[in-house]
């Protein structure tokens, strides 16, 4: 291909990019249900696929006991986590109480500088804080995002109920075995994770520690920037509730470990370099996919941007794509 054709290819690459952009933007209430319903299908994959090929059963019957452990596992979840924003609730008025002292606190040491701030006005501010409307305001998301979350579960449903074509090309099987490992152990690492950080606040007798796990979990899919927030999302609750400065750091430092344990060997081990993308990638994938579909955007990023580099990857046309999210279009091929 001559540097004209190049040029040309480039530019219409672009300008497909920022169509697709556009569409995905606008079907944003369709696109974003139905690919959350197909990475569940990924996932659950694997699950159906031992219990067909190992225990020899029906894939019908292998969907519905695998739609049922789902079902059973968020039966499990989700009281403890409505237990723990109730216990929390309820102890807003003590929370409320501690803010005060802590700023308190913090104008005696401003006082020591000659900077006065009146009392009464953060006082007062602090206990109208409209604590029951957030409380009202979570519940109606809640309710909207069981809706959803339904309309998920529907089109999964249909998905893994989908017949599959046996005659499929060795590139299409190598990218949908690829992408199945990269699901699939993805949400096991940050199960791991999720499940690790979740016992340690519960050990620590930190209070919402179940919902923290959780929001651990969901954000260790987010590359670098979800492991921070995670960390240190608990450290306001930690503040307030601890008196003993051993136990925040604590809060802080055990969390860390496990995140950097997880993400710097263990992920590298089982991934290798298969599913590697540039930080720059990451970043700019985060920006990318946020602007188009928000927070859920940047929940799927690094997902949706590995299959990309891996389907990508296996045509000679996009390999030189693949290897500029990899970082590795300067590198010279052998």
């Amino acid at each position: 291909m001559n540097e004209d054709n190049k040029v040309v290819a480039g530019s219409l690459f672009i300008l497909a990019s920022i169509a697709v952009a556009f569409i995905l933007n606008f079907t944003q209430p369709i696109m974003v249900p139905f690919v959350i319903a197909l990475l569940l299908r990924i996932l659950i994959d694997p699950i159906i696929d031992f219990q067909t090929q190992n225990l020899r059963v029906h894939r019908f019957i292998a969907v519905f006991v695998s739609i049922c452990l789902i079902v059973l596992l968020f039966s499990i979840i989700v009281p403890f986590i409505v237990s723990s924003v109730a216990t929390f609730l309820e102890s807003a008025d003590d929370y409320n109480e501690k803010v005060l002292i802590l700023i308190e606190a913090i104008l005696i040491t401003l006082q020591q500088f000659e900077i006065n701030i009146d009392r009464e006005i953060i006082r007062n501010s602090i206990l109208d804080l409209p604590i029951a409307n957030w409380a009202t305001a979570i519940l109606s998301n809640s309710a909207n995002f069981i809706s959803k979350f339904l309309l998920v579960v529907i089109i999964t449903l249909f998905l893994l109920l989908g017949k599959s074509s046996a005659n499929t090309s060795d590139e299409w099987n190598d990218i949908i075995g690829l992408v199945k490992k990269y699901i699939f152990t993805k949400f096991i690492t940050s199960a791991f994770t999720g499940i690790s950080a979740g016992l340690i606040y519960w050990f620590l007798g930190l209070e919402l520690a179940i919902i923290f796990g959780s929001l651990t979990f969901i954000l260790n899919f987010i590359p670098v920037i979800g492991s921070i927030i995670a960390v240190i999302l608990p450290l306001p609750i930690a503040f307030l509730q601890y008196n003993d400065p051993t136990l925040v750091i604590l809060i802080i430092l055990l969390p860390t470990i496990v995140h950097q344990i997880v993400g710097n060997f263990i992920e590298p081990k089982i991934f290798g370099d298969s599913f590697g993308l540039h930080p720059i990638t990451i970043i700019l994938s985060l920006i990318f996919w946020g602007m188009i579909w928000g927070f859920i955007g940047v929940l799927l990023a690094a997902p949706l941007t590995a299959i990309i580099k891996i389907t990508f990857e296996r045509f000679k046309t996009t390999k030189q794509i693949a290897r500029l999210l990899e970082g590795k279009i300067h590198i010279r091929q052998n």
